[in-house]
């Protein structure tokens, strides 16, 4: 008796909203899923305000939108594990390398897209986030470097001034209280 076919992934909660997730161990070049949706022309796919377009060639667009396209839920990354690969009128998502269970599934969305849609917020994929991460902690070392240094809230080398002691005219001394066990 033949198995039945069993996605490789799920759906799940990501980084950047909902994401694909490895189910199983997925071989390298495994067919992962199809991108599925309305084949459309691209000037029709221009009129409509959509992230789930998917461009076949010049003239071909799939609109992947609907919610049984669950290859939409794969997200970008600037270092894929995924890539997709046009056949004919069809996109299918397959692995570029070995994907481990509970690891999401991520493929290069391209340079339009990336430069329409993610560039202007900044890519979130766990490469750029380090990159990102790297460089604020590069500048902050450098700034440290020019400013003197502070140490327990006193800066280093400066004179410590006495400190006033001065009392508010018509102040009262506070009760203080213990609790008590």
């Amino acid at each position: 008796m033949a198995k039945a076919f069993r996605r490789p992934y799920r759906v799940g909660r990501s980084r950047t909203g909902l994401g694909g997730f490895a189910t199983r161990e997925i071989q390298k070049n495994e067919l992962i899923d199809t991108y599925r949706g309305q084949m459309i022309d691209s000037k029709t796919a221009d009129e409509r305000d959509n992230r789930y377009m998917f461009e076949v060639n010049s003239r071909w667009t799939i609109d992947g939108s609907n919610r049984r396209n669950l290859a939409r839920y794969f997200n970008h990354s600037c270092r894929p594990n995924a890539e997709s690969d046009v056949k004919g009128h069809t996109v299918i998502i397959k692995a570029r390398k070995k994907i481990q269970p509970g690891e999401e599934i991520v493929y290069d969305y391209g340079k339009d897209y990336f430069d329409i849609f993610l560039k202007p917020v900044g890519c979130k994929c766990d490469k750029c986030l380090e990159k990102r991460a790297a460089e604020r902690a590069e500048k902050r070392a450098a700034a440290a470097g020019k400013k003197p240094t502070v140490k327990r809230g006193k800066v280093a080398g400066a004179k410590k001034a006495a400190p006033k002691k001065t009392k508010a005219v018509g102040a009262k001394k506070k009760k203080t209280t213990k609790k008590r066990k």
